[in-house]
Formats: structure tokens, sequence, C-alpha cells
């Protein structure tokens, strides 16, 4: 499902304003289409829903607002229209604004009688945001925010016509005081506002609203992001066949734990377990044997030399690097441990490795270290990092790194030739082999716990080994990750979750999307 930035939408409307269809065409068409997502939505009530109020700004998302003001008034609503910021400006808006006042629809100037226009507010059944619209940049003036929080804080049904006003639609930043809608109506096509934190949390439930821009006039455009729903997801993943045996589904090797965190080790191996990886083969420091079998059943097991700290020794590289070659994929990192004989064992593993190799956690706090190991790979390489991490990884400040992740992420791919997952809300999945990146919408923040990292490293493991193109393998599990988190939280709470919890449901999830 594409997501299209705010110059990628001008772009296609402006190749389908050149080939057939006026710009005051698709403002027709955009308003009437609202109109009839909103009485989709008002007409389901049982409530009478027949006054409206619709907040129109000067440029054309204000030019949508009379559209459907106009809409409205044709089929006997009691319709409003508070100019929110004076005369249109755009000749589109202007001829819509001169439409609606020719049918009589009463006009409500903001500057002119704010307390009519807040009592208009006050008294609609609905309220319709057709502000700024995605191309609002800045900030919300004072005088502006007392309006928006009127409409935010009053009892009416709200809606925002494309984007809620005062969201950045390319970054998914809100300005304070931005309006909060239950619904907001994308016109034509998903935009990244819709789907990236914060600026999705004032947008409620996404309607797509079609406006007839043709299919030709998206190809055009190579969009810079994307994201997926449950169904294509499901598509990503490859088909069981019915005489398959456990060869079919691949050996993942998971190179994971120390004495201080064998807990990683398990629950890595156990949702690799989950995804449906045919083996799982661990290898560990020789004494979490004990604690390894205890909690495995379905694993083979690698107990291997340790160093006096607990982790891996050096001298299991040669024992590790002799078997690389059997297995389909290898997990790195989780609780492994940041001392010399682990850094060897990083090192040795992605200088031999043929298959793809994941590094997650303390592998990659290991390569914050020794970047040049990147250089040196030949399988393809996924790293997992978390914010913290992408700082340790880049020397850029976290909270810097959280105001672009899409292009932190793009930029680390491309110059070190690894896939990058980079945790969080919204996980960004980028590849070195486009500029398009994944932009995740499923999960909350119940994973807001440790281990739920070492969940979805084991996933990403599980379905590299079972031959999952890489990164379609990093995009759904990516979303089946959140997508059981977002189950558990509706019938469980987000407060409880564990990530020992995401392993089991992974066991019934997965059920919703294999084909």
């Amino acid at each position: 499902m594409r997501l299209l930035n705010c110059e990628e939408m001008k772009q296609v409307e402006k190749y389908t304003a050149k080939y057939g269809l006026s710009y005051q065409r698709m403002m027709e068409n955009a308003g009437a289409a609202c109109t009839r997502n909103i009485r989709n939505v008002i007409e389901l009530d049982k409530t009478r829903r027949r006054n409206i109020a619709v907040v129109c700004g000067k440029g054309n998302n204000g030019g949508d607002g009379f559209v459907v003001a106009r809409k409205f008034a044709e089929n006997g609503y009691n319709v409003c229209v508070v100019l929110a910021s004076g005369y249109p400006a755009t000749a589109e808006a202007e001829y819509m604004y001169k439409m609606a006042v020719d049918i009589a629809i009463p006009t409500v100037w903001y500057d002119a009688d704010r307390q009519k226009a807040v009592q208009t507010i006050r008294n609609a059944d609905v309220i319709v945001d057709a502000i700024f619209g995605f191309s609002f940049y800045g900030s919300i003036s004072d005088d502006m925010k007392v309006l928006i929080n009127e409409m935010s804080s009053a009892r009416g049904l709200k809606f925002a016509i494309d984007v809620p006003s005062g969201v950045y639609c390319d970054s998914g930043y809100r300005d304070t005081g931005c309006f909060v809608a239950d619904y907001t109506i994308a016109i034509s096509a998903l935009k990244p506002a819709h789907i990236v934190h914060p600026a999705s949390d004032c947008c409620g439930d996404i309607i797509i609203a079609n406006i007839g821009i043709p299919e030709e006039s998206y190809n055009f455009i190579n969009s810079s992001m994307y994201t997926y729903n449950k169904t294509e997801v499901g598509n990503l993943l490859p088909s069981r066949d019915p005489c398959a045996h456990k060869g079919s589904f691949g050996h993942l090797l998971s190179i994971c734990g120390s004495r201080n965190m064998p807990g990683a080790a398990v629950l890595a191996a156990s949702s690799a377990l989950r995804s449906g990886v045919g083996l799982v083969t661990c290898a560990f420091p020789q004494s979490l044997y004990t604690t390894m079998t205890s909690k495995l059943t379905e694993t083979l097991f690698m107990p291997l030399s340790e160093s006096a700290d607990g982790t891996l020794s050096a001298d299991s590289v040669e024992t590790l690097v002799a078997s690389l070659d059997k297995y389909d994929a290898i997990l790195i990192g989780c609780g492994l441990g940041v001392n010399d004989d682990t850094t060897a064992v990083l090192k040795a593993v992605l200088e031999n490795a043929k298959s793809p190799v994941v590094v997650d956690a303390d592998g990659l706090n290991i390569i914050s270290k020794h970047p040049e190991f990147l250089n040196n790979h030949v399988a393809p390489v996924i790293i997992t990092p978390h914010p913290g991490e992408m700082s340790r990884l880049t020397g850029v400040d976290t909270q810097l790194i959280q105001t672009d992740r899409v292009s932190y992420a793009k930029n680390y791919s491309h110059e070190h030739g690894v896939y990058v997952v980079l945790k969080g809300s919204n996980t960004i999945v980028a590849s070195p082999e486009s500029d398009r990146v994944y932009v995740n919408a499923s999960g909350n923040n119940g994973l807001s716990k440790g281990g739920s990292g070492d969940v979805l490293a084991g996933m990403l493991g599980a379905l590299c080994a079972r031959g999952t193109e890489i990164k379609n393998c990093a995009d759904a599990a990516v979303y089946i990750h959140g997508y059981c988190a977002d189950v558990l939280a509706d019938r469980e709470s987000k407060t409880g979750m564990l990530p020992s919890d995401i392993v089991k449901e992974l066991a019934t999830v997965f059920a919703e999307f294999e084909n």
C-alpha cells in the first residue's frame, strides 16, 4: 500500500490534470467523496446528526470543504461554513466558495465574529476540518489554536479532510494545538501522517476516498514510502507445501545468550520456532546448558566454550565457522555480551557466513565500536537497532534520529549495504537495493519491555531461514510482531503484556497469515 508525501501527491495531481482531470474537477470529486464517506458514518448512528459545521481555510483544503458543505446542503442537512482565515486564496477554492454562497449556505467569518463561529462549532452534530490540508508547515497561530481547540473539544463527531489541521504530512510531526479527529478522510492515498506517530494519533479512523485519479498517475511516481495491511503481509509469506518436511522450512543457527542474559536466547529461539522454521540450533556458553534445556524442548543445542565473563569465548570461533554452511540463516547478538571474545565471534560470523545474518542487540553494540565489520560481509545482513543503538551506530543523538527516522535508516542501509530494521513506534525497514522504505503501522507500547526485540529477532531469523525474500521477511516479521501485540492489547492489556506472551500468541496469529 503506497504512502505519498506532500510533493509526491502534488505530482500525481499535476500529472492527472495534464492528462484529463482538471484541478477543479478533482476538488469537486474530493468534496463529493468526503461527503459520501462522512454520511456513511453518521447515518449509521442512531442519533440524528443534522447540523454540520464545515471549517474552511483559504487554500485548496478549504475548497474541498466548500464542496462538502454544498453537498450536505443539497441533501437536506443544516450546514454552516466557518471561514477560518478569510477569503479563499486559490482560484479553485474561490470557485467552490461562490457555489456554496449561491445556494445560500450560511457563512461565519471567524475574524469578524469569533463568538458566533465558536457557538456554531459547539452546536454542531458534525464538525468537518478543512483548514490546512497536507501542505501545512510552520506552526499554528495563537488565534487559530483557539479555534482548533474549540473544534477538537466540541461534542460533535469530528472529521478531518485529508490530514488533521496542524500535522505535518510527511514527517508525522504534529504542532501543539492541532485538530484531533474521530475520522480522517484521506484523499486518494494514504500519507505518512496517517501512519506515523504522533500525527497518526490525531487521525482517528482512516477512510481512503477515491476521487477518480487513474492508476497510471500513481505509476508515474516512485513513492518513497509504503505500508502493508494484513492481507498484503499474508501475500509476502511463502505457502506451506502439504508434502513438506522439517528440512523444507530451513535451519536457523541462533548464537545468543550469556550468563547474565540467558532469557534473550530462549525468547529468540522460541519465537523462531513459532514462526515456522523447521529446525533451530542454539549456540551458547556451556554453563547455560541446564537453563537452555529446561526452557527449550524443540531445539538442537551447541554448547560452546565460554569466557570468564560467562559469554562465548574466542575459542568457540573455530567450531562455529566450521558449521556455518549447514544453516539457512544465522541470528547473532541477543544477550551475547560485549567483550573481546564476543567481538571475535561476531567478526568471524560476518566474514564467513554465506546465509543471511540477523544482527541484534549486543551484536549491534559491537558493530558500533567496529563499523568496519560491515565492510566484509558476503551474505545479506539485517540489523535491528532501537533508537539508542542507532545513535551508537551513527554517532547521532537519539532525539535527532527520532525527528527523521526514515532518512537515518535509509542512509545507513545504503552506506553499509545492510537491511535496517529501525525499531520503535512505526518501525522502519530500509533496504540497500532501494530508496523505498517500509513504515509499519502495527504494534503498541505494550512492546516497551526488555525481550520484545529478542522475539522480533527470532522471527526475522526464522523467516530468513524459510527462504523468504529478505525485504519481505523483514516487512512481514515487523508487521506480525506488532499485530500480535495489538491482539494481546485488545484481549488483555498493554501494561501486563510480556514478550513471552507474544511468542505464545504467534501460534494463533500465524493462522491469519497462512496461505
